[in-house]
């Protein structure tokens, strides 16, 4: 500390706090620091070698080039055959009318691809009824060319063995897509066939009622006016299509609902024969189960590179693609491919979620098309079955909104309540979900607001439950390469772990600045420099804004010595002084301050004009009269309230709001690791956009969150110290005849539309630097973690301390 020699005040100082002078002072440090100097400095990160870091550059690159392949192509996707569709596409006679197929390659797949067990599918994902599917198809293709005696015997003999076990998975969230329409109409012909399969198992028959049950209930006549669900599966109805009618909804491409199995089942005209030549063109000797399904890889893709917190490096890419995404977007919603007819809930939703996110101008009421007559939500048009991680995209959505968007909120509440209904189905009866980790993903999703969730923390839970062989759900098992992989995943973890160590080094600094900064000497206030670092470093915590992070923490720690000096310890003539001294900016106003209030204002005039200093660097003019006015607004707010403690005076609650969004502190806290961030330049007019006092704009509406926060959780603490100007207490006097519980719900009705406004104000789009809006918004979410369960600040040794430990102590295992 300039021009101060605390090793020569220590004993004085110390001395002269502990002196009351007949006064009873409070202390509002009754929790130690959790956080001691020695084990900070123990921290040694094995990932700061410049190896990690090689291998970790060298992996950008390697992920840029598998991108570019899958976002700069012209719709093209990379998918994993489906055994069951390729063997419909094998049946197409040669179109000279030869003995022959049409596509010779799919029967030679074929024959090369059945697996050990004599069933046909992806290896690595066994779901017995898409095994089921794909065997029976593929004998019947091969039974229909006379080819692969032996596949074919090996097929049936899987099927004898297993077609019973698959009532084992009757839950619809464990069957492939439409399986009890396809498959037994697959039996029958099979049956006509003559092959030997056991036709009369109790299973088959309740398979036989359920097809005709859902079949009574569609609509003959809607099948061939509008695109549904069902052309998905044509070959699963062929003993009701009217082929000649059907063609009425045939795709631009040529396919019906981009299903080659569909397609192939119908191979009337030549455009169906174009659709099928493309997919075999593109991928060789096989068909996947969809094809196109650009809009959904790239959805996916861009979802899973954001969650494992390494979207900075391809900022570029993630751009690409969601430009076009957005080029595809309608009021209607959109499908998992450019050339779906048909709107699905899930790729809608994820859409939505990731364009609102990126400042794309989406509007919430393409949800209104996903809604039937009874105000439930629903995966695709006609489709009424709820799919799970269609809800679970739903319900992430839905916590997006802006102001007045009426149909998030009840899609937040449709989807909640439906999660935790699914919740408890799945952990007992779907396998398949739980192999997926769709259990873990609903059960953190309930748990944790993205509104109150920390940045880093959630990059390393989805490293942890990312998995590099995700399968999806559709007529057969398949995967998308490059959405789930082991290079996405490794440089997940390795990032987390590079940034850790940076943040490590930075805890080092800053606890050793705190240690020697004089701060600690105030023994009445709360020690808490790692809790203030991490609530900057979990949300602003790219390598280049240090010294953002920094100086937002030396503030943060001069703040917590004010504000417990103001609340607590200062007397009011001491508090009139200190508060006059710091509006008159004087250092030799402080002769008449008490020997402890002019080491705090010394410590506080260095603060104060260190940051505005580095910020005039760092913006290029000068800011040392903006900031020193802030911090008088602040510090004013704050005598104000000790003028009401002194006094045992109650305000009115618009009273206590207008002085406590000034005397939370959080705008002058903010203003001090904005205007410091690396390369983040903030004209006056864009500035005035996230900060300008009384309007409801960034700053403002983080303060007034933090201030409701804090009340809803300490009320009752501060009340029992005497305490009084609450939110909640001030609501209790304008309103007498209210009670605690109706006057908390009160404040959440502000505390809840205000986190709405927070949202609009972050998203929408203008000229503001985006690192900038992201800093202040971030910082806000970390605060209502602090504030979930309780004061984290001044208990820090629970929710916070294992949030601390989870972002900057404990690396992810590689």
């Amino acid at each position: 500390m300039a021009g101060v020699s605390v090793e020569s005040k220590v004993s004085s100082l110390v001395c002269n706090l502990s002196s009351t002078s007949g006064l009873i002072r409070r202390t509002a440090n009754p929790h130690p620091n959790v956080w001691g100097y020695d084990f900070v400095h123990s921290l040694k990160s094995p990932y700061t070698d410049s190896s990690y870091r090689e291998r970790a550059d060298a992996l950008v690159v390697e992920i840029k080039a598998m991108l570019n392949a899958a976002i700069a192509g012209d719709g093209e996707s990379t998918i994993t055959p489906s055994a069951y569709d390729t063997a419909w596409v094998a049946r197409v006679p040669a179109i000279d009318g030869s003995a022959r197929p049409q596509f010779p390659q799919t029967v030679d797949w074929i024959l090369k691809n059945q697996l050990k067990d004599g069933s046909w599918g992806i290896e690595s994902h066994f779901l017995l009824s898409d095994r089921l599917l794909a065997t029976l198809s593929c004998v019947i293709a091969l039974f229909k060319w006379n080819v692969g005696d032996l596949q074919v015997k090996q097929g049936i003999e899987f099927i004898k063995s297993n077609l019973e076990l698959v009532k084992d998975e009757s839950d619809q969230d464990s069957l492939v897509t439409d399986f009890e329409i396809i498959f037994p109409s697959l039996l029958r012909e099979a049956q006509s066939l003559s092959l030997e399969l056991p036709y009369d198992l109790p299973y088959i028959h309740l398979l036989q009622t359920k097809r005709q049950e859902r079949l009574a209930k569609v609509s003959r006549e809607e099948i061939y006016t509008v695109p549904s669900p069902l052309l998905y599966s044509l070959e699963g109805i062929q003993d009701i299509v009217e082929w000649d009618r059907i063609m009425d909804v045939q795709g631009q491409d040529g396919s019906f609902l981009s299903s080659p199995a569909s397609t192939a089942c119908v191979f009337i005209d030549v455009k169906c024969l174009e659709f099928l030549n493309n997919v075999m063109m593109k991928l060789g000797n096989f068909v996947p189960c969809l094809y196109p399904v650009d809009l959904l890889e790239r959805l996916l893709i861009v979802d899973n590179i954001e969650r494992l917190g390494i979207y900075r490096h391809f900022e570029k890419e993630i751009n690409e693609a969601l430009d076009y995404v957005y080029r595809h977007w309608n009021e209607r919603g959109i499908g998992w491919g450019t050339r779906n007819p048909i709107a699905d809930l899930e790729t809608t939703a994820l859409g939505f979620l990731l364009l609102r996110l990126h400042r794309y101008n989406v509007s919430p009421a393409v949800f209104d098309n996903f809604k039937d007559s009874n105000g439930q939500f629903f995966c695709s048009t006609g489709q009424l079955n709820k799919d799970v991680a269609s809800m679970l995209s739903l319900y992430r959505a839905s916590q997006l909104a802006f102001p007045g968007e009426d149909i998030l909120d009840e899609a937040k509440s449709f989807t909640t309540k439906y999660l935790r209904e699914a919740l408890e189905k799945s952990e007992t009866s779907s396998a398949w979900n739980n192999k997926q980790n769709l259990s873990q993903e609903i059960k953190y999703a309930l748990k944790t607001s993205w509104h109150a969730s920390v940045a880093r923390v959630e990059a390393k839970r989805y490293c942890q439950v990312y998995r590099p062989d995700y399968a999806r759900l559709a007529k057969s098992v398949y995967r998308l390469p490059y959405v789930n992989n082991e290079k996405f995943l490794e440089l997940g973890k390795l990032d987390f772990n590079i940034i850790q160590a940076i943040h490590q080094e930075e805890m080092k600094t800053v606890t050793s600045w705190f240690r020697d900064s004089g701060l600690p000497l105030f023994t009445f206030a709360r020690e808490r420099p790692l809790e203030f670092y991490f609530l900057v470093a979990t949300g602003t915590y790219e390598p280049q804004y240090a010294k953002c992070r920094f100086l937002f923490t030396k503030v943060a720690c001069l703040q917590t010595v004010l504000d417990d000096m103001y609340d607590t310890y200062g007397t009011l003539d001491e508090l009139k002084l200190f508060t006059e001294a710091v509006r008159r900016w004087d250092l030799s106003f402080t002769e008449n301050l008490p020997d402890y209030m002019k080491l705090c204002y010394k410590i506080y005039y260095d603060i104060v004009h260190e940051v505005a200093w580095e910020a005039e660097k760092e913006q290029g003019r000068e800011l040392v009269s903006f900031f020193r006015k802030g911090w008088e607004d602040y510090l004013l707010g704050y005598y104000e309230e000790a003028e009401w403690l002194a006094s045992e005076y109650v305000p009115s609650l618009d009273e206590y709001i207008k002085n406590g969004i000034t005397s939370i502190g959080q705008r002058i806290l903010l203003l001090s690791g904005v205007l410091i961030m690396d390369g983040q330049l903030l004209s006056q007019e864009a500035l005035e956009k996230v900060d300008y006092p009384g309007r409801r704009v960034l700053t403002e509406l983080n303060s007034l969150i933090s201030r409701l926060a804090d009340d809803t959780k300490t009320y009752k603490a501060e009340k029992a110290r005497g305490e009084l100007a609450s939110s909640i207490e001030c609501y209790m006097k304008d309103h007498p005849e209210c009670t605690e519980e109706e006057a908390l719900a009160h404040i959440y009705s502000i505390l809840e539309p205000a986190v709405k406004e927070l949202t609009r104000e972050f998203l929408k789009p203008d000229d503001v630097p985006f690192a900038c809006k992201k800093m202040l918004f971030e910082e806000t979410r970390v605060t209502m973690v602090i504030f979930k369960d309780g004061d984290g600040f001044g208990v820090s040794k629970l929710e916070v301390k294992d949030h601390i430990k989870e972002s900057l102590i404990d690396p992810l295992p590689l």
